[in-house]
């Protein structure tokens, strides 16, 4: 593996020079960056709904319900989602995706069968029904908050502005309150029944925001928005692991479920490479897993990268080749302003990490509400230009 980057890089810098010229290091074989959100697929899993399960229902007794030959999603693409309302804690009805839609009909047609022959299907105490339903029922239940959006299927399709109904438009698909009450309903499980008696509800609640969030449609998707999520996150994790030390209803609360949630974090398209190397540190993550979830080296210096990442399995050293010449350029440009300018981005550069060097002054990021109403699509558009203009600067003089 060291040599194959090797190889790549000294294919990319084997000129006169030392340095690819623009044209190669733009081309999408030799460039490093993505925007990473867009990685994200939408896929239409064959789906079913429980309904009817009692609030303390748990995803092992759906599975067990179901029967181990039931074809549901393996536990890395987390099939199962027993919704709960964000604001009460309230458990729901349950959704479980299968591999394809014929395994999700012949579920409901064993349920049929077993009711046919006398055998009700139960859970705990109560009778379940059990129906295929569709991908668009399950958005609408898991992000209530998303007016102004028709779901076909898991892809949303924002809706035109309505001046005359401005209630009714789209605001985004998960709000800041939903994710405040997420984390209160686990510091304070107390306030409400619900988190008292299914303690692993909320969790399992954020597990499937995570995954099923259309982070793809980066247009419609806010800095404001993510970082709700992730602070949401980052509380949640926190609180478990305190929970797993004490012992804190370790029927409920255990390693397991610990490890699913950091795993959809950490496989989350929408967090950034140093939110990830947050949860990483919090964690005490070993370096075998940090190389299994693509981390970059120095993660935590990417600090102003709000939208683009490295290029899943690209070599580790051409992506630090291009920073390095994007930080040596950008060091060098500062250079030729005037000296009060100068000197204030020198100052500014005293209160941040600058393994991009002066990357951050070159997107220009401005602060507040403009920053945070963004949208992750026009921070890739904004920090792929910056990136570009380096890049020209750097391999088109003399």
């Amino acid at each position: 593996m060291a040599s194959s980057r090797a190889r790549d890089l000294l294919q990319l810098t084997n000129t006169i020079t030392g340095l690819p010229t623009l044209a190669d290091a733009m081309d999408p074989s030799n460039f490093p960056f993505v925007e990473a959100a867009r990685l994200a697929k939408p896929m239409n899993w064959g789906i079913i709904k429980l309904k009817n399960i009692p609030f303390s229902t748990t995803r092992a007794e759906v599975i067990a319900f179901l029967g181990r030959n039931s074809k549901v999603l393996n536990d890395t693409d987390e099939g199962v989602h027993i919704i709960m309302d964000k604001v009460t804690s309230k458990t729901m009805d349950a959704y479980v995706e299968f591999v394809s839609l014929e395994d999700a009909m012949r579920a409901v047609e064993k349920h049929r069968a077993n009711v046919v022959a006398g055998r009700f299907s139960r859970l705990g105490d109560r009778p379940i029904e059990v129906e295929v339903t569709s991908q668009a029922n399950l958005m609408r239940d898991l992000f209530p908050v998303a007016r102004g959006v028709f779901w076909n299927g898991v892809t949303p399709e924002i809706l035109p502005y309505n001046p005359t109904q401005p209630w009714d438009n789209f605001k985004g698909f998960v709000s800041e309150e939903e994710m405040i009450m997420l984390v209160k309903h686990v510091e304070v499980p107390h306030r409400s029944p619900f988190s008292r008696d299914c303690p692993q509800r909320p969790y399992e609640c954020l597990i499937s925001t995570i995954k099923k969030f259309p982070w793809f449609l980066t247009n419609c998707v806010t800095i404001k928005e993510r970082e709700a999520m992730f602070q949401a996150t980052i509380a949640l994790i926190r609180q478990l692991t305190r929970n797993i030390l004490l012992q804190e209803d370790a029927a409920h609360l255990t390693p397991f479920l610990l490890r699913r949630l950091v795993q959809a974090a950490m496989l989350c398209p929408g967090f950034t490479p140093c939110m990830k190397d947050g949860i990483a540190w919090l964690t005490n993550m070993q370096a075998l897993d940090q190389e299994y979830y693509q981390l970059p080296r120095f993660a935590d210096r990417w600090r102003h990268q709000y939208a683009i990442g490295p290029k899943p399995g690209f070599p580790q050293d051409v992506v630090e080749w291009y920073v390095t010449i994007i930080r040596e350029q950008s060091q060098k440009d500062i250079l030729t302003l005037p000296f009060r300018e100068r000197a204030e981005l020198q100052e500014r550069a005293n209160q941040t990490d600058m393994y991009w060097g002066y990357f951050w002054a070159e997107v220009g990021y401005g602060l507040g509400p403009q920053f945070d109403d963004m949208s992750l699509a026009q921070a890739a558009h904004m920090e792929f230009s910056a990136v570009e203009r380096i890049l020209t600067r750097a391999l088109t003089q003399g």
